[in-house]
């Protein structure tokens, strides 16, 4: 069936460009969505076991097989060890509606639909069915508990358990949608399968999947191939993907809870840092046990697009994934990944939400990260958020000497948000360039010598916003230029984690503060209380008025605490700007709790093994 086509303008992001521009259509048939039917010339058919009892025209019993030639609506009831084929015309429309009916196949689909313009299954409100299959006879294309090769629409307010014992739950070769019901689907393979789109609205599913969970697999069409979830609840239990689009997979107010594969807590990558000269030397590169298989949460080949909504996901592989683009507008997210919690190969762009990726390899992943907005709270086992210019094997592909050198192709761009990051590796990581005009990035890096908290190969401006980054002071970097604001590096031996770091003003006001989780030995910040021309101390262990679980604060008022020493802003880039190693910047001091302010990075050379 042709459906009615939208225009969806995906995604233009604020650098101008568009990510996706294709014909999808997202929109229900009133058929679709009511889940009712005409019983004035209805058939009933009664199922007796190995028998069932037909009243009316246009089915027929032949052995195990009812057949149903003509177009008419058809109330099952009753249990039935037999299988329903359809073979109506090709403008025929077929509604089956169960009504406490159970259909157990002897062999192959419990029903099978091998021709009609659309088949509707509807679940009859306040009843409870059932389908199961079995291996096929001599049609071994007909490998679902429910096939079809017209479109295909459940709906209802029903309940309805399906079975695939040989190999997959549900599958239509046009068409899959679901409007309504309550559908229980286990499957050895894929769960829910339409060729040319799943759509599914007003649904609550439980899935268990030997292999994928949700799957549209139309490739060769650029408008086809997708999946469209809206007001939904799904918990999924997938072998391998737990929801995977050809094209495009797009998500509005939906409930989702995915596990794939072992789930989050089989990572097959060794922490540290993934561009190391030596690959795997030293806890270098990138290691793993396996070498081919996805386990992704949500995936898509061209795009994916989140609206709103609630999303736990606990992944083998990445939890969101986008072989294209990817766009948050907004919802919650509670991700846990042996790999990265959201990746796309070319733009990525959040602009809302709530977004805490607790367990990671790499937090964020993409050629052109963009974050205009929302909550993001990571926890990474190497970088948090990462620029790399090019597609992300997973954690379980090999990547010895990924990004061994910059290919100059990368962008983050900060403008807004609340960014929290706890990283083993690079805490920001842009194969090219980093803007920052607003929101709040706090960093907490990795103290090893091998990573930075702020890092990258092109460079570096900031003009407005608060960026506070602690971490080690060997590949320390500082912003390459700064307007409205200043910014400053400093370097610190033995930089406490867990007590509060603070930047005061001569009238004793907070300018920026923040509460590192790990230990560091430099730091970068620039807010906009950073002005050229005035002197500010650093202070530790001070009791900050309205500082947030993180030690946040700007513009407050403090007591207590410790200080450490002062830096007179003499410059708009105090203590050095672009790459470092080693050395020891202007502004570092002596003294404090913990052997004192003091080395740390400085100025001038170029970060090696990139």
């Amino acid at each position: 069936m042709k459906r009615l086509v939208l225009l969806l303008l995906m995604m233009t992001l604020l650098t101008g460009c568009t990510a996706l521009a294709s014909e999808y259509d997202f929109t229900f048939t009133d058929r679709e969505l009511s889940g009712s039917w005409e019983s004035k010339n209805a058939v009933s058919i009664t199922g007796q076991g190995d028998t069932c009892q037909i009243s009316g025209k246009g089915a027929k019993l032949n052995g195990s097989t009812l057949t149903i030639t003509d177009e008419g609506v058809y109330v099952l009831s009753g249990t039935f060890n037999g299988q329903i084929l359809i073979t109506a015309g090709d403008k025929n429309k077929v509604q089956l509606v169960l009504s406490s009916a159970t259909i157990t196949s002897p062999a192959g689909p419990a029903i099978q639909a091998e021709s009609a313009d659309k088949v509707f299954i509807t679940v009859a409100e306040g009843t409870e069915n059932h389908l199961s299959d079995a291996a096929p006879g001599d049609d071994e294309s007909a490998d679902a508990a429910v096939f079809s090769r017209a479109d295909l629409c459940i709906n209802g307010k029903g309940a309805l358990t399906v079975t695939g014992n040989y190999r997959h739950g549900v599958v239509s070769k046009d068409d899959l949608i679901i409007a309504g019901a309550t559908l229980t689907v286990s499957a050895a393979s894929t769960a829910l399968d339409g060729k040319d789109c799943l759509m599914m609205t007003g649904t609550t599913a439980n899935i268990t999947a030997g292999s994928n969970g949700l799957r549209a697999s139309n490739a060769e069409d650029d408008t086809r191939g997708f999946i469209y979830i809206a007001d939904s609840t799904l918990t999924i239990t997938a072998g391998t993907d737990g929801l995977q689009a050809e094209t495009l997979l797009r998500a509005d107010n939906a409930v989702m809870t995915i596990t794939t594969g072992e789930g989050s807590g089989e990572s097959t990558v060794s922490a540290g840092n993934d561009r190391g000269m030596w690959g795997g030397f030293g806890g270098y590169g990138r290691t793993t046990s396996q070498s081919t298989g996805s386990w992704k949460g949500l995936k898509a080949g061209k795009a994916i697009e989140i609206n709103g909504g609630v999303y736990t996901v606990d992944s083998q592989d990445d939890c969101l994934h986008s072989n294209g683009d990817l766009t948050i507008t907004d919802g919650h997210f509670a991700l846990e990944s042996a790999d990265d919690g959201v990746h796309a190969d070319n733009a990525l762009l959040i602009s809302g939400g709530d977004i805490v990726i607790s367990q990671s390899y790499e937090g964020i992943e993409a050629s052109t990260l963009t974050i205009t907005g929302g909550s993001i709270d990571i926890t990474s086992s190497d970088d948090g958020l990462n620029a790399a210019g090019g597609a992300d094997g997973s954690s379980t592909a090999d990547r010895w000497g990924r990004g061994m050198f910059s290919n100059g192709v990368g962008e983050i761009v900060i403008s807004g948000g609340y960014i929290h990051i706890n990283a083993m590796g690079d805490g920001i990581d842009s194969n090219n360039t980093i803007r920052v005009s607003g929101g709040v990035t706090l960093v907490s890096g990795s103290p090893s010598g091998g990573n930075a908290a702020f890092d990258y190969d092109g460079e570096a401006t900031v003009t407005g916003g608060v960026l506070i980054a602690t971490g080690g002071s060997d590949m320390a970097q500082s912003f390459t230029a700064a307007e409205n604001q200043g910014c400053m590096l400093f370097g610190l031996n033995g930089g406490p984690a867990g007590r509060n770091l603070a930047i005061v003003d001569a009238e004793g006001r907070i300018v920026a503060a923040y509460t590192p989780e790990n230990s560091y030995s430099a730091v970068v910040v620039t807010a906009p209380g950073l002005q050229v021309g005035t002197t500010y101390t650093v202070v530790i262990d001070a009791v900050i008025d309205g500082a947030d679980a993180h030690g946040f604060a700007v513009d407050a008022s403090y007591t207590g605490g410790t200080e450490l020493g002062s830096i007179e802003m003499t410059t708009v880039l105090q203590g050095g700007s672009g790459h470092s190693m080693g050395g020891g910047p202007g502004g570092g001091f002596g003294g404090g709790p913990d052997g004192g302010f003091g080395g740390g990075p400085g100025g001038g050379g170029r970060k090696p093994g990139r």
